[in-house]
Parts: C-alpha cells; sequence; structure tokens
C-alpha cells in the first residue's frame, strides 16, 4: 500500500509527490491523460522550436524559482526591447510604445528548452513506475484505516492518502465521494474560477526574428482579429524564433478548423508586424476547455470571475479524518491559477502530510 496517491500530473501533483517522496514517503500519481503536465505543454516541431502551448512564464515567484534552481534548469529574460502596440478598435489609431518603459523596467523570464522541461525532470525524479497515466479516477472512498480508488477503467488502488491536485471544478464534477463531502464545500468548488480553462493559446515559429530588425519587441495587444496578445518568443540560445500569445474567438469561431484560425491569427500579424509574418516555419494552438479541461466541462467558467473561490478555506481543508488532502493551483491563496499557485499548495500540502504523521 503506498503511503500518498496523488490524483493529477500537473505541476502541483507533480511537485506534491517530489517532496513527499523526498521525505522517504511510498507515493504514485495517477494522471488521467495521455502525458503529464496539466496546464504545462511545450510541442517541439521539426527544427526543435518549443511551441508553448500553456504556462509560459516565471515572474516574481520565489517558490516556482526554488523548485527549479534545485532541478538545475536555466531561466532566461522575456525580450521586450522596442516597439509595441496597441489596439483598440478599427476607429481609433494605433497606438505605439516602448515595451521595456511601459513594463516599468521589470523583467520577467521563461525555461530554457521549454517550460514541459519542468515536468520531465520532476517525472526523471519521481519515476515513472509510480506514475500511472490513463488513469481516470472516478471514485474515492474512505475504508476507515485507508481509502479505496476507482478508476474509470475499473482499477482499484489503495492507499493511507490522498492528495487531489485537479482543478476543484473538474473534482466536484467527476469524482463520486463515500461519504460524500460536504454540500457547501461541493458548492464552492462548483464555483471556482479555473484559471486557463477558457483560454486559446498559439504560438507560431518563423526562420528568422524579422520583428526585431525593425525595432520592434515582438509584442502587441489587440482588440481587432482573434489574436487578443502576443510576446516574442525566442530561444535561449538565440537560434529559434517565433511568437506566442492569446487568441479571443467567438463561440462560432470555436468551431474553426487549425488552419482557419492559423490563416486569421497570420493576417493579424501581418497588419501589426508586416508581410513578413506570413513567412511561417510552423504553427500549433491549443483550446483549454478542451484540451486537459475535460471534454464535458467546455463552459467550466461560464458564470464566473477570473480567480473566483481560489484559495478558499472549504476547498483546502483535509477530508476523511485527515487522509483526504487538496493542492493545486486555485487552492493557492498566492497567485492563484498560476505556476507559482502550484508549486507553493504543494509545499502547504506535504507539510500537512508530514505534520500529521
Amino acid at each position: 500500500m503506498k503511503d500518498v496517491i496523488v490524483i493529477g500530473g500537473g505541476l502541483a501533483g507533480l511537485t506534491t509527490a517530489h517532496l513527499l517522496k523526498d521525505q522517504n514517503l511510498k507515493v504514485q500519481i495517477l494522471e488521467a491523460n495521455t502525458q503529464l503536465g496539466g496546464r504545462i505543454k511545450t510541442v517541439k516541431s521539426a527544427s526543435g522550436y518549443g511551441l508553448e502551448m500553456g504556462a509560459t512564464w516565471v515572474f516574481n515567484d520565489p517558490f516556482l524559482k526554488q523548485l527549479i534552481q534545485s532541478l538545475n534548469i536555466e531561466l532566461y529574460p522575456q525580450y521586450i526591447t522596442g516597439k509595441g502596440f496597441y489596439e483598440m478598435n478599427f476607429m481609433d489609431k494605433t497606438q505605439v510604445f516602448d515595451v521595456r518603459q511601459m513594463m516599468g523596467g521589470q523583467e520577467y523570464h521563461k525555461v530554457a528548452g521549454g517550460t514541459y522541461e519542468i515536468i520531465k525532470s520532476l517525472e526523471k525524479l519521481i519515476g515513472t513506475q509510480n506514475i500511472e497515466l490513463n488513469s481516470k479516477v472516478t471514485t474515492i472512498q474512505d475504508n476507515d484505516d485507508h481509502i479505496e480508488i476507482i478508476t474509470s477503467d475499473k482499477k482499484t488502488f489503495k492507499t493511507k492518502n490522498v492528495v487531489i491536485t485537479i482543478p476543484p471544478r473538474l473534482l466536484a464534477s467527476t469524482i463520486k465521494f463515500s461519504p460524500d463531502l460536504s454540500e457547501k464545500s461541493k458548492q464552492i468548488r462548483l464555483k471556482t474560477h479555473t484559471w486557463m480553462a477558457d483560454s486559446v493559446k498559439f504560438s507560431i515559429e518563423y526562420k528568422e526574428p524579422f520583428w526585431r530588425t525593425k525595432g520592434l519587441a515582438g509584442y502587441g495587444i489587440s482588440n481587432i482579429g482573434i489574436v487578443r496578445e502576443f510576446q516574442d518568443h525566442v530561444n535561449k540560445k538565440g537560434n529559434l524564433y517565433g511568437l506566442v500569445g492569446f487568441l479571443n474567438l467567438s463561440p462560432s469561431q470555436l468551431n474553426w478548423s487549425e488552419e482557419e484560425r492559423k490563416n486569421q491569427v497570420i493576417k493579424d500579424l501581418s497588419r501589426l508586424l508586416g508581410n513578413e509574418a506570413e513567412n511561417y516555419a510552423s504553427y500549433k494552438d491549443t483550446i483549454w476547455a478542451i484540451e486537459n479541461m475535460n471534454q464535458e466541462l467546455t463552459n467550466i467558467n461560464e458564470g464566473l470571475y477570473a480567480h473566483q473561490n481560489n484559495g478558499d478555506r472549504e476547498i483546502t481543508s483535509p477530508e476523511m479524518g485527515q487522509k483526504l488532502f487538496f493542492a493545486g493551483a486555485e487552492t493557492s491563496t498566492v497567485n492563484p491559477g498560476y505556476m507559482e499557485g502550484a508549486v507553493k499548495s504543494a509545499y502547504r500540502v506535504t507539510k500537512e502530510i508530514i505534520s500529521k504523521s
């Protein structure tokens, strides 16, 4: 029997398992999807360029930076040298500004090799023998001296403790508990905002950073077209080039093919950066509502405001006689929804489990 089973193989789940394993506890991860990472996803192009689909930036994040440093992973500063654009609407003139000045000179960073390097490093430390992919948990049952977990393919796992790290609303909608969690905590979970669940992220690769030679930072914000925001995304070595950003799609546009979205993205980028934007090397986008948030919940944030109920005590307090614990980015009171919140929650829940031993 394992000491702890962690449900969810995203950053919070992997960090939790890593920290607990360091305390000589027997751990296992159950991940519903075919790969680890949660909302961290780096897709490599034919050239090796990292098309960043999920979490990308590291800010003033002490817990995240501590973890990254312990994994011997390098960070490098986001490129913010040059001019950026802001398009309010078709009627107003496009605003042009100095990006570094607009940022107040404050630097933020990216992970060398792509954010998924964090996931790969944690997976190696935990050990693939302690990770079960394609294991969607459907039932969690308290059997007094242990907890029993049942997956969608009817596999059964027994453990002394469980840590659930999937988004609270997903937890409340997809897992059956026996005995059931309190109605109050369930209702709060159902009204807890899930960061990036309704986001669409894109990345586009180019053979040259043509915007830099024009004195541009590769930065823009727009209310025109489907590209909502984009930033320079050149790798640390400075030999692979591209842009990364977010799309703002209407309900009908969500049904577009990736080819249709790509064509519109190129039109939008060409309008701001010039016709060179048409000469792309590769393109990828991800609609997170159907990527990792469970297709049953494509409207997962409908009616909720950003970060609603994140860090609420009702969704973080242990249950089942201090055997069932909760972590994940949305359970953090600091930087909820972000990588920092995910890592901080892992440290918190590890402390809770160790302190009860």
